[in-house]
């Protein structure tokens, strides 16, 4: 039972701490309490949310073996797929954030001009980022396929959801009917957009 709850708990901790201090209500006044820049403020929030996606993984290699097994881990190809289908999806997508030149907008050290990006990556799903993270994490399951690793990828996906709903508010906020029409288009996470035939036939979305 304490293995379910470090896990819950690290990871409780990096959904409200990631998905607070977002909200640019929360990101002025700890910034104003602490007295430091936005660009400070940002490289902080980065530390921390990293470091505790990071010690949810090492709780959960220090537990998942004392939880029942699924089947027989796999290696080799199969059980690292999954991870190089997220390092090529996330990396598609920086890619194409770093050729516009806007790598400061998406990590929010700068906040403008306003970033909004639908073609390549972004035509796959509206957070390729994100699918990136959850084919990882569900990778985890082939080579620790103990309960506890379902139970961690259940807890991360809701994390995950819950922060790429709220980014979508913030778009919507900046965008409008601009990023609802992109919205009605494009997957949310997972990354079946090119088996639209919109996309397959015209590409990118146009607005």
């Amino acid at each position: 039972m304490a293995a379910y709850l470090w896990v819950f708990l690290v990871l409780a901790g990096f959904g409200a701490f990631h998905g607070l201090s977002a909200r640019p209500a929360v990101r002025t006044a700890l910034r104003e309490r602490a007295k430091i820049s936005a660009q400070a403020f940002t490289g902080l929030r980065a530390v921390v949310s990293f470091g505790l996606l990071v010690l949810s993984v090492l709780v959960l290699f220090r537990w998942a073996g004392s939880t029942r097994a699924l089947f027989a881990p796999l290696a080799g190809i199969p059980a690292i797929l999954p991870a190089m289908f997220a390092f090529w999806i996330a990396g598609m997508a920086l890619g194409q954030v770093a050729k516009a030149g806007r790598l400061p907008q998406f990590f929010g050290f700068r906040d403008s001009p306003r970033l909004f990006v639908f073609t390549g990556a972004f035509t796959l799903c509206r957070h390729p980022m994100y699918s990136g993270w959850l084919v990882a994490s569900c990778g985890l399951i082939l080579c620790k396929p103990f309960l506890l690793t379902v139970f961690y990828n259940l807890l991360l996906t809701g994390c995950i959801v819950f922060i790429a709903l709220q980014e979508e508010r913030r778009m919507i906020e900046l965008f409008g009917d601009t990023y609802r029409a992109y919205r009605r288009q494009i997957p949310f996470l997972l990354p079946y957009g090119f088996l639209k035939r919109q996309i397959r036939e015209e590409g990118a979305p146009r607005f």
